[in-house]
This record gives C-alpha cells, sequence and structure tokens, in this order.
C-alpha cells in the first residue's frame, strides 16, 4: 500500500509508515570477506585513467564496446570493488562517466561504463539503448545482459577484483538496466542504485505476474516526485513507488522503515529485508535527472557499506 505522509511543506509518497531507530538489520550488509578474482596478482593491461576498449563477442550482439576507468592507486595485490555505471537513452559510457560523477568519492574502485547498441525498437524507434530481459517488450532480449557478464568476466580476468563487491547505477533507460541486472544477474552484484527507471514491466511475464529474481542485490530506487519524462505515471512519482514496491515484496521486508535525510529529500531505508531495500523520491527541482546534490556521494558510500 503507498501512503502520502507530508514532511514540511511538502507529500512524500512512501510504502509503509511504521518508523524503527533500531539499526539496518539486512543480511546484505553483514560483512563478506573478499572473494579474489583470477586476475590478483597480475599487472594492469592498461594505465590508470580512462580507456576504451573495443571487443567482438558474438552473443553480445557482436561488436561491442564500453569506457574502463582504472584508479591511479590501482594494485594487482589488493582486491577491487568493480561499479557498472549504465548510460541513457542514446548516450556512451564515457558521456555517463561524467555525468554520475561518482569516482571523485571513490577508492580501491574500477569503474566500467557500457555502451549501448542503436536499435530499431518496434513502436519507439530507433535509439542507442538496453535490451532489458525476456519480458521488456518491445526492449526484450538477453544480448545486453550477456554483454555485462563478459564484461565482468574480462575484468576479473584482468584485475584483481572483489567478486562479492560488484555493484550497478544508472540513469533513465541506465537505470532500468541497472534494476534488470540487479534481479536476472543477481548473483553477480551485490547492491545498486537504479535512478529515473520506468516502471518494473521488465519483471512481468506473459500473464502480467511478477517473476522470481535470482540472487539478493540490495537496491536503492532514485526518482524524481516532478519527473517529466514519464507522462503515463497515474500519479506524480507512481513508476519510482512500483519499482520500490516490486523490491520489498520480493525482499520479504517488514514494515519497519528508518528515514534518511538527504539534502532537503527524505528517503527510506527499509528493515528486516532478505537484502537491503531504499528509496528516494526526490525533489521536483531535479525533474528526470539525479538528484546532484548528493547522489554521488550517497551511492558511493552506500556500495562501500558493504
Amino acid at each position: 500500500m503507498v501512503n502520502r505522509c507530508r514532511f514540511g511543506d511538502e507529500v512524500i509518497l512512501i510504502l509503509s509508515v511504521s518508523c524503527s531507530e533500531e539499526q539496518d538489520k539486512n543480511i546484505t550488509n553483514d560483512t563478506i570477506q573478499a572473494e579474489k578474482s583470477t586476475g590478483c596478482g597480475l599487472e594492469s593491461p592498461y594505465d590508470f585513467g580512462g580507456a576504451q576498449i573495443e571487443v567482438n563477442w558474438p552473443q553480445a550482439g557482436g561488436e561491442r564496446s564500453y569506457f574502463l576507468s582504472v584508479p591511479e592507486e590501482y594494485s594487482p595485490h589488493q582486491p577491487h570493488s568493480v561499479v557498472v555505471g549504465f548510460s541513457g537513452t542514446s548516450w556512451l559510457g564515457a558521456d555517463i562517466q561524467g555525468y554520475l560523477d561518482l569516482e571523485q568519492h571513490a577508492a580501491q574502485t574500477i569503474f566500467v561504463y557500457p555502451d549501448p547498441l542503436w536499435r530499431q525498437f518496434d513502436g519507439w524507434g530507433e535509439y542507442g539503448g538496453w535490451m532489458l530481459g525476456p519480458h521488456a517488450v518491445p526492449a526484450h532480449g538477453e544480448e545486453d545482459l550477456i554483454f555485462v557478464e563478459q564484461i565482468l568476466d574480462t575484468l576479473q580476468a584482468q584485475f584483481c577484483v572483489d567478486t562479492n563487491r560488484i555493484f550497478a547505477t544508472g540513469h533513465s533507460w541506465g537505470g532500468d538496466m541497472a534494476q534488470v541486472v540487479s534481479c536476472f544477474l543477481g548473483e553477480r552484484f551485490r547492491a545498486s542504485v537504479p535512478v529515473a527507471a520506468n516502471r518494473p514491466y521488465w519483471f512481468e511475464d506473459a500473464t502480467g505476474d511478477y517473476i522470481e529474481c535470482v540472487g539478493y542485490t540490495a537496491v536503492w530506487t532514485m526518482f524524481g516526485i516532478a519527473d517529466d519524462h514519464f507522462s503515463s505515471q497515474e500519479y506524480a512519482g507512481a513508476f519510482g513507488d512500483e519499482c520500490t514496491e516490486f523490491w520489498l515484496n520480493e525482499r520479504s521486508c517488514s514494515d519497519e522503515i528508518e528515514e534518511l535525510q538527504l539534502g532537503s529529500d527524505v528517503c527510506y531505508n527499509y528493515l528486516d529485508c532478505d537484502a537491503s531495500v531504499r528509496y528516494c523520491l526526490y525533489g521536483a527541482e531535479y525533474g528526470h535527472q539525479i538528484p546532484w546534490d548528493y547522489y554521488a556521494q550517497a551511492t558511493m558510500e552506500w556500495f562501500d557499506s558493504f
């Protein structure tokens, strides 16, 4: 049930109104020992900084590319986190790197920004966009899920990666993709922060019922109360509510929540879940964009907590 609560002069939509001061008890926030990849001990094949990588992976659509960012302090003997950043419509990975602006808040982290393919989507037109799994007509298909897995396999073979600390985030269509990998590739991703994503049609089977996800990815959905990109919402913020409700059910959360004050926004951390679930219905000033006042720092601090 979605409820409306008033904080100051703003009405915030939330999925529960029972709040608690007790500590987050989500199992995915427990400390897990680093799991070193096969690339540990090998020198980096790339200098620090950005590199545009071209590959030919037939199962992932043939000629593909991604933008790779290796930290200056990279050590082949120290397991590193990996953050995958997904771009929005017709943006490339190198474009989304600066927009997300995550790296200034990171340490011992490798960043990778995949490039989408330009495709003809029935009823939509031709765009650079993501195929969002088997159910997401007309963006249905598994090439991009395979692409992501092959990127992760490659990074784990080339670099010293902590395979227990792989994360995802993205904006708009890239937020869709961050939601999708959290479900279909949930055994590989520890946590994700999807921003300004669509409603979760990608998780509905042919009968309209929600599928079950694999793994236990923690998910922090961020969505704008005045998102003007989605004109078909039943009410302001509906798509963010729908995504959050999906994860609350998928992760068997209780009705206990705690408030998180980020900038001028009140966000929510849901307690007693099988994996951590958070939600920000952020302010009107951001429209369809990321909540730039806090998104990057809050995202990296959350990833670092795992």
